[in-house]
């Protein structure tokens, strides 16, 4: 028996061939153009502040203090109303799973709204920087600035609307800024939103003093010490999307490198909080440590008080109680509205029944925003 000899392509199925190699050929040619139209739909130059499509005409922050971050307006998509997850099921989840989400040092948001506790972990944050979600029935907006290393919460609820959030692209003295989303069919000009000034620096809710309320009780934690702290605590999960992007961003390299990377220039008074506030840094020794051992990247967490704020470097304490009024105590753990704060784990909630407001930060951000007068 001889071989069969290979046949021919008939003129009809090589008709087929030429037509399926042509498809192939518009696809790709089509992915590679969208590709380029989209990109020429982005804005923002990432250099100059004008081209990314926001009213300065009233910005209230001084010549140099807003930049543009190389990247352009939206380079970071918040992370909407997250699949939430039940804290105890993430250490069964981690022996299951290649991907591990929370072990016990990585770090966490933690705040309570309504008695609910939920944690929403950084690297989940680095790459979304906020997070709008509803938590103790209050639709709230997650804000992560990582190279401040800062956390604010804010309730979303603004004049009867529940507003969203974009990434502008810009930074204040490195320092996350955001614009309000469209929330109808009207037309919409955008404001600029600060996350350490707590309010707008440009745009109409400037013009109209429009106020975010910061939610009180926000704290940066390992999960460890946030599960043991709050056993019922849920958990914000990443999008499937999300698993590479964290792997990839990781700003601890930066923070030890001590310096910001961009300008800072101090806010004598901050665009939209109160002016002019008072703060009182709390270290255990002089004023002199200010100048000799507080670098720029000394992790501090900052207490809201009726007369100003407490300025807390955790890296100088062992253990130190703050009372309500936010004043240094020695009074036992047992005292209503006291706080614990403990280096590297954060700040530990004794009673949420009126927790303060708080903000974790770097100290070079919040002197930044409150300069303190040098001793």
């Amino acid at each position: 028996m001889t071989a069969a000899s290979p046949s021919r392509p008939s003129l009809a199925s090589a008709g087929w061939v030429l037509a399926g190699s042509g498809v192939l050929v518009a696809a790709v040619l089509g992915f590679a153009l969208f590709g380029i139209f989209k990109g020429e739909r982005r804005v923002g130059d990432g250099r100059d502040i004008t081209t990314y499509g926001f009213d300065l005409s009233n910005l209230a922050t001084p010549p140099g203090a807003l930049v543009a971050t190389g990247n352009p307006r939206d380079f970071l998509t918040p992370l909407d109303a997250p699949v939430i997850a039940e804290g105890s099921s993430i250490a069964p989840r981690n022996e299951r799973e290649r991907n591990k989400y929370s072990v016990r040092e990585d770090r966490v948001i933690g705040l309570i709204v309504n008695g609910e506790a939920r944690a929403y972990p950084l690297p989940l944050m680095n790459v979304h920087e906020i997070v709008h979600d509803e938590l103790g029935g209050v639709p709230i907006a997650v804000t992560y600035s990582p190279l401040c290393d800062s956390a604010v919460v804010f309730d979303r609820r603004l004049g009867g609307a529940t507003l969203s959030f974009g990434v502008s692209g810009l930074l204040l003295n490195n320092n996350l800024v955001f614009y309000d989303r469209a929330t109808g069919p009207a037309p919409h000009t955008p404001s600029l939103w600060s996350q350490l000034a707590m309010g707008p620096i440009a745009g109409p809710a400037l013009a109209r003093g429009d106020r975010l309320t910061p939610l009180p009780g926000v704290l940066i934690s390992t999960w460890s010490s946030w599960l043991f702290e709050h056993p019922d605590t849920t958990i914000a999960m990443p999008a499937e999307t999300d698993w590479r992007k964290m792997k990839e961003t990781d700003y601890r390299r930066y923070w030890h490198a001590g310096e910001p990377t961009y300008p800072v220039v101090a806010l004598a008074e901050p665009p939209a909080m109160e002016r002019s506030v008072p703060f009182t840094l709390i270290t255990p020794t002089s004023a002199e440590l200010i100048e000799t051992a507080m670098s720029d990247m000394t992790m501090v967490i900052a207490v809201k008080a009726d007369d100003g704020w407490r300025v807390i470097p955790l890296r100088f304490m062992e253990t130190l109680r703050i009372n309500a009024d936010g004043h240094a105590d020695t009074a036992p753990l047992g005292v209503k509205r006291m706080w614990v704060v403990v280096p590297v784990y954060g700040a530990f909630l004794v009673d949420d029944e009126l927790p303060p407001l708080t903000v974790p930060c770097r100290w070079f951000a919040w002197n930044a925003f409150h300069p303190m007068p040098r001793p």
